[in-house]
C-alpha cells in the first residue's frame, strides 16, 4: 500500500496550534539557561542546554524526586509540526516525578518537514549527544529509555524510533499513526515484545484510524502493544484528557516497574556469589524507586540486613587494631573492602586501611625519631628504611623523605 503522511490543510495546522496551545496553558516550569554547574539541576526545574556538537537545543526537566543515589529512566519527547521543544506533556501525564524528561528540538529541517527515514542520520547525532550530556549531569538509567512524542512527534517515534528500537525500552506514539503505513517493517528480531503505547482521540480524523491501523501492525509483528481512544476527544485535547488516560501506569509498568524486578534479581545474584557491596547497593537503589510495593520494601529489608552485617564486621575490625598482628589485619580489611566493594562500605575500609597504616608508620617514624634522638643515627636510618619501604601510601611518606634527605647531609657534615 503505498504510504500517507504529513501535508497539511489550512484547517490541520489550526487544529495542531491549538493543541500546542492547549498543553502550553497546562502549567508552566521556570526554564534556566545552560547550566554553568550541575548544581544548577535541581528537582522540579527545567534547563535548556545547546549540544556543542551539533549546536541544537534540548530542554531537560529533572523531576522532584530526583536523587542522585539511584539511576532513573528517561522520556524523550519530539514535538508537533511548528512546534519547539517542551516537555510539558510528559510533565503532566508522569505529575513530574520518576522520570527524566527530555524535550526534543529536530536536528535538521529536512527530517523536521517531511520525516523521512533515509534523512535520520543528524538526528540520531543529536540524541547519542543530548543522552550523553544527560548521563553526565544526571544518574541515568540506560536500560529504560523511552521515546514518544504527539502529532508529528508520534509520527516522528514511528521513524527514528524504529532505528533505535536496540536502546529504548519502549515507544509512546499520540495522536499519530506510522509513517511508513505497512511499509518497510522494523527488524523482527527487534519489533519482537517491544512496548509500544497508542492513543489518540476517537473523534480525531484521520489520526485516530492511522493509530488504529498502525496499533494493529504492530500487534501483527510482535510488538508488545496497549492501545488508547479517548473518548469524545479531537486533535485538540481538552483539559479532561489527562483523566482519560492510563499512560502514567503504562510507564511506570514498563519503566519503575521492570527496574525494580531487574535490580533486585541482579542484587540476590550479586549477594549469592559473595559481592555483598554490589547486592547492598543495588537492593538500597530498588528500595527507593516505588517505595510502597512489596518488592521495594524487600529490597529495603535486604540493604538493611547487609548493612547490619556490614556494620558488625567492621566493628570487629576496628577493634582488632591492638590485638591482631598489622600483616593479619591489613589482609582482613581489604577482603572486607573486596567483598563490599561498589558500597559505602568499601570506602569505610579503604579508610580504616589508611589508618591503620598511618598509625603503624607514625609509631615506626616515632621509633626512628627516638634514636635520632639518642644520636644513634644508624639505627634511626634503618628505621627510616624500613618506612620509605613499607609506609609509601602513608600521609607523611613525602615530610619523612626530605627528613632522611636532611638528616643525611647533617651526617655527612660532621
Amino acid at each position: 500500500m503505498k504510504a500517507y503522511f504529513l501535508r497539511y490543510s489550512n484547517n490541520s495546522v489550526q487544529t495542531i496550534y491549538l493543541s500546542t496551545l492547549l498543553l502550553l496553558l497546562f502549567c508552566s516550569v521556570p526554564v534556566a539557561d545552560i547550566p554553568r554547574s550541575n548544581a544548577e539541576l535541581l528537582p522540579g526545574k527545567e534547563v535548556r542546554i545547546t549540544a556543542p556538537r551539533t549546536g541544537k537545543t534540548f530542554l531537560l526537566y529533572v523531576p522532584v524526586d530526583y536523587t542522585d543515589k539511584r539511576p532513573f529512566p528517561v522520556l524523550f519527547y519530539y514535538h508537533g509540526y511548528r512546534g519547539t521543544a517542551t516537555t510539558q506533556m510528559f510533565r503532566h501525564i508522569t505529575k513530574g516525578e520518576g522520570f527524566i524528561i527530555v524535550g526534543m528540538n529536530y536536528a535538521t529541517d529536512l527530517y523536521y518537514n517531511k520525516l523521512l527515514p533515509t534523512e535520520t542520520a543528524k538526528e540520531k547525532i543529536f540524541f547519542d549527544e543530548a543522552l550523553e550530556l544527560i548521563s553526565t549531569r544526571l544518574n541515568v538509567a540506560k536500560e529504560y529509555i523511552f521515546m514518544g512524542g504527539y502529532s508529528q512527534g508520534g509520527y516522528s517515534t514511528t521513524v527514528l524510533g524504529e532505528q533505535l528500537l536496540d536502546r529504548l525500552a519502549g515507544r509512546l506514539v499520540l495522536g499519530a499513526g506510522r509513517r511508513d503505513v505497512d511499509m518497510n517493517p522494523p527488524p523482527a528480531e527487534l519489533i519482537r515484545g517491544h512496548p509500544v503505547f497508542y492513543g489518540a482521540g476517537e473523534l480525531d480524523d484521520p489520526h485516530y484510524p492511522r493509530a488504529k491501523r498502525a496499533a494493529q501492525l504492530y500487534t501483527d509483528w510482535g510488538a508488545d502493544v496497549t492501545f488508547e481512544g479517548w473518548e469524545n476527544e479531537t486533535h485538540s485535547l481538552s483539559a479532561q484528557w489527562l483523566t482519560k488516560t492510563k499512560m502514567r501506569e503504562w510507564l511506570i509498568a514498563y519503566g519503575p516497574t521492570k527496574q525494580v524486578a531487574s535490580g533486585f534479581e541482579k542484587a540476590q545474584a550479586a549477594e549469592k556469589s559473595g559481592k555483598l557491596g554490589e547486592a547492598f547497593t543495588l537492593y538500597a537503589q530498588i528500595a527507593e524507586i516505588l517505595p510502597d510495593t512489596a518488592l521495594c520494601r524487600t529490597g529495603k529489608k535486604s540493604a538493611m540486613r547487609l548493612a547490619t552485617k556490614a556494620e558488625t564486621e567492621l566493628e570487629q575490625l576496628k577493634d582488632a587494631f591492638d590485638k591482631k598482628p598489622y600483616a593479619e589485619l591489613t589482609k582482613a580489611l581489604a577482603d572486607f573492602r573486596d567483598t563490599y566493594n561498589h558500597s559505602v562500605f568499601a570506602l569505610r575500609a579503604t579508610q580504616l586501611l589508611s589508618e591503620l597504616l598511618n598509625a603503624k608508620a607514625d609509631a615506626l617514624e616515632a621509633r626512628a625519631l627516638a634514636a635520632e634522638g639518642e644520636e644513634d643515627y644508624t639505627r634511626a636510618l634503618q628505621l627510616y628504611a624500613l618506612y620509605l619501604t613499607y609506609f609509601a601510601e602513608a600521609e607523611r611518606y613525602a615530610a619523612v623523605q626530605k627528613h632522611v634527605k636532611d638528616l643525611k647531609q647533617k651526617i655527612r657534615e660532621k
